[in-house]
Order: C-alpha cells, then sequence, then structure tokens
C-alpha cells in the first residue's frame, strides 16, 4: 500500500510559500549575525552571503510548506 498526498498548488501559493520562508530565513540571519556581532565583532563578507543563503534555503523548505498549505484564520478545513 502506499500514502498519497493530494496537494493542489498555484501561483499564489508557491509566492506565499518562497515569501514566508525567504521572510523567516532573513530574520534568521539578521538574528546570528547580531549574535556574531556581539560576540566577535565584524563578521567576514564570506560568511554573510554563506549564512544567509542557507537560512533562506532552510527557511523555504521548512516555513514556507506551513504557510502555503496551513490554512488562514477565517479560512474552514472544508
Amino acid at each position: 500500500m502506499g500514502f498519497a498526498i493530494s496537494v493542489k498548488t498555484n501561483r499564489s501559493t508557491a509566492v506565499r510559500m518562497v515569501a514566508a520562508g525567504g521572510i523567516w530565513g532573513l530574520t534568521m540571519s539578521v538574528g546570528f549575525f547580531s549574535i556574531a556581532l556581539a560576540q566577535c565583532g565584524l563578521p567576514c563578507p564570506d560568511d554573510v552571503v554563506a549564512v544567509t543563503a542557507t537560512c533562506i534555503a532552510v527557511g523555504i523548505v521548512t516555513i514556507g510548506p506551513l504557510a502555503a498549505f496551513y490554512p488562514r484564520s477565517g479560512q474552514s478545513h472544508a
């Protein structure tokens, strides 16, 4: 037996997923760099690029589907 999930995706769902994940990733990278700035001083530009790209990618993969497919308030589950 297999388990299949039928998911309807459209342009607005994909935009919501990428936007929510990207905003989450940018927020996390700002937090990481504020901690690094407080502890070590100014971080290297290569570190800024690598950590920001990683945070945005992780945000799109983890937070994006939650934002895209979880029903917003005011919408029914039906």
